[in-house]
C-alpha cells in the first residue's frame, strides 16, 4: 500500500507541472489549448480510450469472477452478519458488484470517449474540444477509482489465499 501512495505523489507531482505549463502556454495564447488537442491530443486520446476500453472489455469477466472468490469465505460471511446484526442493509456481494458496475462504467465510458474523438473531435468550437477533453478526464478519473476498488479486492482475495494455505500447512 505504501507503493501505492507514492506513485500517486510521483504521479500527481508529474501532473501538477504538465498543468503549470500548461497554463502559462495558454496564458500568452487563449486558443492554443485548441490547437494542441487538435494537433497533438485528438489521435493519441482516441487510440488510448478505445485501447482501454477494449482492454477491460475482454478482462471484465474473469476479473469478476477471480475476486467473487474472495468473497466466497467465512471471513467475508463473519463481516457481513456482523454489519446486519448492526442494523445496517448489507449486501453480501454489494462491493463486488459496485466494482463490476465500475468496470462497465469504465468500459462504457472509454469506448464513448475513443468515439467522440472521431465525431465531435472534428468540431471546430471550443465546447466540442472542451466536451472531448471533459470525456477523457473523466475516463481517467474513473480509471483510478476503479484501480483502488481492485487493488482492496485484490487485498481481500490475496489474504484469503494466505489463510488457506495457512491452514493447510498446519494440518
Amino acid at each position: 500500500m505504501k507503493i501505492f501512495f507514492i506513485v500517486l505523489a510521483v504521479g500527481l507531482a508529474a501532473i501538477s507541472g504538465y498543468v503549470y505549463w500548461l497554463l502559462e502556454y495558454v496564458a500568452t495564447d487563449p486558443a492554443c489549448w485548441i490547437n494542441i488537442y487538435y494537433t497533438q491530443a485528438r489521435i493519441p486520446m482516441f487510440t488510448g480510450f478505445l485501447t482501454l476500453g477494449s482492454f477491460l472489455l475482454t478482462l471484465q469477466t474473469a476479473i469478476i469472477q477471480r475476486l467473487k472468490e474472495a468473497y466466497d469465505s467465512a471471513d467475508h460471511a463473519r463481516k457481513v452478519e456482523q454489519l446486519r446484526n448492526k442494523g445496517k442493509p448489507v449486501r453480501y456481494y454489494g462491493s463486488l458488484e459496485r466494482v463490476g458496475f465500475a468496470l462497465s462504467s469504465n468500459v462504457i465510458l472509454a469506448l464513448l470517449t475513443s468515439s467522440l474523438q472521431l465525431t465531435l473531435g472534428f468540431v471546430s468550437k471550443s465546447w466540442a474540444t472542451a466536451t472531448c477533453v471533459a470525456f477523457g478526464l473523466t475516463t481517467i478519473i474513473l480509471v483510478v477509482y476503479l484501480t483502488i476498488q481492485l487493488v482492496l479486492a485484490h487485498h481481500q482475495w490475496f489474504k484469503k489465499i494466505e489463510e488457506e494455505k495457512q491452514k493447510l500447512a498446519g494440518k
